[in-house]
């Protein structure tokens, strides 16, 4: 039986790409709103947020909680130390986690809460800096010592009642200053990929040949007067599609690839009394094993192979295989 969708009746004409393109165009205004009205006190709060010691520490209940979390992972990535303090739970001793030079940020809507009053009187009396950002002043906005009232008309609820384009203004504008911090603190693809050590760019960053060459006994190895038989024996049995030819301290002589033993058969029948001196590529593509993995990358896509020897000064000390490289999400 063919599963069908379910859709809720409406009353009248109803279109939902209409009502989806409608909200976020609301949304969407509400930022353009915020571009056009942007409070001056947004300059002091990045001031403020830079002068800090210690973390920024958000606060907020419900939906603007959401968005204290968010904000601090934001911040947290871009270089500055946060936290997120649930209001009732500072009450019940998770206020023991702000330290005295940490820069309190509270986040409500409306700009009240009785949970974050008695929060930001506490943290007063420590000698916290305060904050607030809302879209409405409240009793709160008497409490900090700097307000940043965002400019809000309504929310893209139908309703006008949850919140949609005012949790929406609280993100882009904690976004907007985490940006802008990090801009002035020096923050730079370096520090983001440490940060982010398992995502695409801290692995180009930080990731080095030396995690995912072969080495030791794994390494292809032999010598200038191998017989071809020992290089395919060689080649075969490491699976690695290329040979290494070293003297004896493992200095790099030249190496045999498949395509060097495809070419060898133009040799003909005199093939099997060649050596690997009169079939190898003498000059091949090298790398330094204190390269990052992502120039190996880039070096066998340039010259079009699949293989790279990794050297330690003229010594071989390991081979890196594409496969393992694009495998491993080195892009």
């Amino acid at each position: 039986m063919q599963k069908q969708s379910f859709i809720p009746s409406v009353k009248g004409s109803f279109s939902i790409k209409d009502s989806l393109v409608s909200v976020l165009q609301r949304e969407a205004d509400a930022i353009l709103n915020l571009v056009s009205n942007f409070p001056d006190e947004s300059v002091e709060f990045v001031q403020n947020t830079l002068e800090t010691k210690g973390r920024i520490v958000f606060s907020g209940m419900g939906k603007s909680g959401h968005v204290g979390r968010k904000l601090v992972a934001t911040f947290s990535s871009m270089g500055k130390p946060s936290i997120f303090l649930h209001p009732s739970e500072a009450l019940h001793g998770d206020l023991g986690m702000v330290n005295k030079n940490d820069f309190f940020v509270a986040l409500s809507k409306s700009g009240t809460g009785k949970e974050l009053e008695q929060v930001i009187n506490v943290l007063q009396m420590q000698g916290n800096k305060t904050s607030l950002i809302c879209c409405r002043k409240g009793v709160l906005s008497k409490l900090v010592d700097l307000v940043v009232c965002l400019p809000f008309d309504r929310e893209a609820c139908e309703m006008n009642l949850a919140p949609t384009s005012s949790s929406t203004l609280m993100i882009a504008f904690g976004d907007a200053v985490a940006v802008s911090v990090s801009r002035v603190i020096g923050f730079e693809q370096k520090d983001f990929a440490r940060t982010h050590p398992a995502g695409a760019l801290g692995k180009r960053l930080l990731c080095k040949i030396k995690s995912f060459m072969y080495q030791g006994e794994e390494l292809p190895f032999v010598k200038k007067d191998a017989p071809f038989k020992d290089l395919i024996l060689t080649v075969t049995n490491k699976k690695l599609g290329i040979a290494i030819v070293v003297d004896e301290k493992n200095s790099l002589e030249g190496i045999v690839t498949d395509g060097d033993l495809r070419r060898a058969c133009d040799f003909g029948p005199d093939l099997f009394n060649k050596k690997a001196e009169d079939i190898m590529t003498k000059d091949p593509k090298v790398i330094s094993v204190d390269a990052k993995a992502y120039c190996a990358l880039e070096t066998m896509e340039k010259f079009n192979i699949t293989t790279l020897v990794v050297t330690e000064g003229i010594k071989v000390v390991g081979v890196v295989h594409i496969h393992d490289l694009v495998k491993a999400g080195i892009k």
